[in-house]
């Protein structure tokens, strides 16, 4: 069980940083291209290859993308991970106990902010609007599951006229298009692959697409307040914050800041360039994870298995199913095994059983670790990792209808 949990969070990682690698490649100029909305959805090519990696493999392997063809490549190391319970154990522990760290780090920052909010009360004149006795951090959108705009104690003194309506907007914005349960989502990512450096990565540009793509959307509705929307946005920069769960005002860092006020400075995008955008971006979701998923290792099946040892007859009475014995009854299973690196069967499940009610299928199961294969197949293939089905056959012998 922990090799397979381990393969598939091997398998997710390689398509998702390969997801990443392909959106931090093409944001910028789809950005420009197709506007700032589009740039942010290419961002959902990356769950869907990660699903991709983690849903069954097809009948035939098919590389349709260089970039995945890492996926595909962790079948080859496969039966390496498998073989090795007690290295397995250990990975997959580590791996919890920094999945817990992370998520701990995460609970703690949250409820440290939440505790400078102080006590959250209504704000006069602005339904919807939380205001805090913090001063100078936000506004911003506070939580992931049930998301609320809250404001300093000195919104007002800060914001004046149409610059309050403006920042007010922005977090509207986010609160319609659920981007704080995106960012949401996005934390919990980042707690199971803590020790992956592109998801990091991937978090914070992703931050700073939704709230470039959020200014498109405040300038789009309100097109004279451009001016004052990008003074105020250079203004409130100035002022430190952190908000694990949810969205903030602005984006942090000095980068950031600089490519949302260029972008501030660019036509807006019209609506045929917009809708052109969501159709490029679902393409490219589409397609690649399309390709992840043509790239998940299939299972090889030994068709013609050479034995190196099986079970002999003394061996198969030992194991016949009493009751079938005292019933005079013969059976057949076959099961379906995977070949360790040794030769020996592991992961043995019964494929089919007749009769179903002796306990065949158990006394098979009993019976499958006497099976031992050569190391490569007739066509000189590792037989490693590989499954095969194996007919086992329940017979007794022809002197006796009571003793095997």
């Amino acid at each position: 069980m922990s090799a397979a949990i381990l393969f598939a969070l091997l398998r997710a990682n390689l398509a998702g940083s390969a997801a990443i690698l392909l959106v931090l490649a093409l944001r910028r100029p789809v950005r420009l291209w197709l506007g700032p909305l589009a740039a942010y959805l290419l961002w959902t090519a990356t769950p869907l290859c990660i699903l991709a990696a983690l849903l069954p493999p097809h009948a035939a392997t098919s590389a349709l993308a260089p970039a995945v063809v890492l996926v595909a490549a962790t079948g080859r190391i496969a039966p390496l991970i498998q073989d090795e319970p007690g290295l397995t154990g250990l990975v997959i522990a580590l791996w919890a106990a920094g999945a817990m760290a992370m998520a701990a780090l995460f609970a703690r920052r949250q409820a440290r902010f939440v505790r400078a909010l102080g006590r959250l009360e209504p704000m006069a004149g602005s339904p919807g609007v939380l205001r805090g006795q913090h001063r100078g951090a936000g506004p911003f959108v506070l939580g992931s599951l049930r998301p609320k705009i809250v404001a300093p104690a000195d919104f007002e003194a800060r914001f004046a006229g149409a610059a309050r309506g403006l920042v007010l907007a922005h977090e509207r914005v986010h609160l319609d298009r659920g981007d704080a349960t995106v960012n949401g989502l996005m934390a919990v990512v980042q707690c199971l692959a803590w020790f992956n450096p592109l998801i990091h990565l991937a978090a914070q540009r992703l931050r700073v697409d939704q709230e470039i793509a959020c200014d498109a959307a405040v300038v789009s509705r309100h097109p004279q307040g451009r001016r004052l929307y990008a003074e105020t946005l250079l203004d409130a920069a100035l002022t430190p914050r952190l908000v694990p769960f949810g969205c903030h005002w602005p984006a942090a860092g000095a980068h950031s800041l600089k490519e949302r006020l260029t972008m501030l400075n660019v036509a807006p995008a019209s609506p045929l360039r917009r809708s052109l955008g969501v159709a490029f971006v679902s393409l490219i979701a589409a397609a690649a994870g399309g390709a992840v998923w043509a790239a998940n290792p299939a299972a090889r099946i030994v068709g013609k298995p050479d034995w190196v040892a099986k079970p002999t007859g003394d061996q198969m009475a030992k194991f016949y199913p009493k009751a079938a014995a005292d019933a005079g009854k013969e059976g057949m299973v076959v099961l379906d095994c995977r070949v360790r690196r040794d030769g020996g069967m592991r992961a043995c499940k019964v494929k089919s059983e007749d009769p179903a009610q002796y306990g065949f299928g158990a006394a098979a199961l009993k019976i499958s670790p006497l099976f031992r294969m050569k190391a490569k197949d007739e066509a000189g293939r590792q037989t490693a990792g590989a499954g095969v089905s194996i007919p086992i056959k329940f017979a007794l012998a022809p002197e006796s209808a009571k003793k095997p």
